[in-house]
């Protein structure tokens, strides 16, 4: 049986959650820019100009939030690429200094969340993103993790955009596709990671070199954005007058909107009131408190194992090409069999199995690879919080009850991995067991949210 999501009009025929569509866009309070498009009745597109647009959008938009989810993602992972190439010594900082700092980075998120998300709404969304990639490359660049406030309106921006160039068939891959650049960062980054760590210098250390170069490229690529990435289908000087009308339709069905940058009250109380928003919340809070800690103890935790420095920083490759594999695959999954909360059930196993590996058999020289590959296990739960990102994508609808789920469950997120590095503790350490067993009821918790939200859903559809 396919995912049940509940709509207040009865069962769609998605056989998901869909809030009620907006007012229709020929209807006072519609955005004009995008009445503009949107008025008249529905064009039929035959599948070779979808096809044909399908690629166009994907040529500038899927570039354009693949590199700077990667980039982001990087900047994020160079504190625990730096954990093992001498940051802590360098700086002073004991373990549980050290845990503030991956505490201080995710503040700095869940400061800027809900402004950038209004914003996001106010302004235009090309042009804002690309002055925030700019400065958080400033940061990045002089070491700092105290204004990473900038990098919060990334998936906000992404998932709004993803809501209006895609269809709601197109959502869910097109989420993971970007969302995977978690996984290629570790890849890449522990490629840089392992030349840096070679580097011998007085003037600066390696860690800082690794600060410094993605700091740079960071600031290129926002100059890059500025310029190459358009701020919505109405705008996008490189389509036809054409070709903007059909992109439109191509996401009416949607009933999700485009664009509107008109506040609306009422849209606010009702994300506040529903209570599929707040099962939306408390997933993202229990996947990201164990994905916070994963994230910034990751070589810490492998290194402990029994393996070097360097070693460590290359098996970052093995690790990112799992974690990309998992958020695919999952993502391949549910768009293929339409069961989301089943598989996002599926995915908690492998970690819930890999934990208890880690947590019952002690590291040695014959148990180490066996140790690592239950840690990839671990990294399937990254692809729980892609899924979740689809669900909202398609099920949300109205421009300002977007920006405030969005808000929500990004400071949710951010909440999450900003309290994540607090349960790994130094007294705790090499095996973290307290920290572990936190994992385990947290998964716990998650495989409970889910089963509530299904049962919650087929009530909603019944009535």
């Amino acid at each position: 049986m396919a995912d049940i999501q509940a709509d207040r009009k009865g069962i769609s025929s998605q056989h998901e959650h869909i809030d009620p569509p907006e007012k229709p866009q020929y209807m006072a309070g519609v955005d004009a820019e995008t009445a503009a498009y949107a008025t008249g009745p529905p064009v039929e597109i035959d599948k070779a100009t979808d096809r044909r647009l399908f690629w166009k959008v994907n040529q500038r938009i899927l570039v354009c939030m693949v590199g700077t989810y990667f980039c982001q993602a990087l900047d994020k992972g160079t504190l625990g690429f730096s954990s093992i190439m001498g940051i802590q010594e360098d700086a002073g900082l004991d373990s549980n200094k050290y845990n503030w700092l991956g505490t201080i980075l995710y503040i700095g998120v869940l400061v800027g969340e809900y402004p950038t998300n209004f914003l996001a709404q106010k302004l235009p969304v090309a042009k804002y993103l690309a002055a925030n990639v700019f400065l958080w490359g400033v940061v990045i660049a002089v070491s700092t993790h105290i204004f990473h406030c900038f990098e919060s309106c990334v998936q906000p921006i992404f998932i709004q955009m993803t809501s209006m160039w895609y269809t709601r068939k197109e959502q869910p891959i097109l989420t993971s596709l970007w969302n995977c650049m978690m996984g290629v960062q570790m890849m890449v980054g522990g490629i840089m990671a392992w030349g840096t760590s070679h580097y011998i210098g007085h003037a600066i250390r390696s860690w800082q070199l690794l600060f410094l170069v993605l700091g740079v490229a960071t600031c290129v690529w926002a100059a890059f954005l500025a310029w190459y990435l358009p701020d919505s289908p109405m705008k996008a000087k490189c389509f036809t007058e054409d070709d903007k009308r059909l992109l439109v339709e191509r996401v009416r069905a949607n009933e999700t909107g485009i664009q509107n940058k008109t506040f609306k009250r009422y849209q606010l109380v009702e994300a506040l009131t529903d209570p599929i928003i707040w099962l939306y919340v408390l997933m993202q809070v229990s996947s990201t408190l164990v994905l916070g800690g994963l994230g910034v103890f990751s070589n810490i935790i492998i290194k402990s194992f029994g393996f070097t420095t360097l070693q460590t920083q290359l098996l970052n490759i093995a690790q990112g090409a799992v974690t990309s594999a998992v958020m695919v695959g999952g993502a391949s999954l549910s768009s293929w069999t339409d069961q989301t909360i089943w598989i996002m059930h599926l995915w908690t196993i492998p970690p819930i199995v890999g934990t208890a590996i880690i947590f019952t058999i002690a590291p040695t020289e014959s148990t180490r690879v066996g140790l690592l590959i239950a840690f990839y296990c671990t990294q399937f739960i990254w692809a729980e919080g892609n899924l979740l990102f689809s669900l909202i994508s398609r099920n949300v609808a109205g421009q300002t009850k977007k920006s405030t789920v969005l808000a929500m469950t990004f400071i949710a997120w951010a909440a999450g991995n900003a309290t994540a590095p607090q349960i790994f503790q130094s007294s705790d350490a090499p095996r973290y067991t307290k920290g572990f067993t936190a994992h385990f009821c947290l998964y716990g918790i998650m495989n409970g949210t889910l089963l509530v939200t299904r049962c919650y859903m087929l009530y909603m559809n019944a009535m």
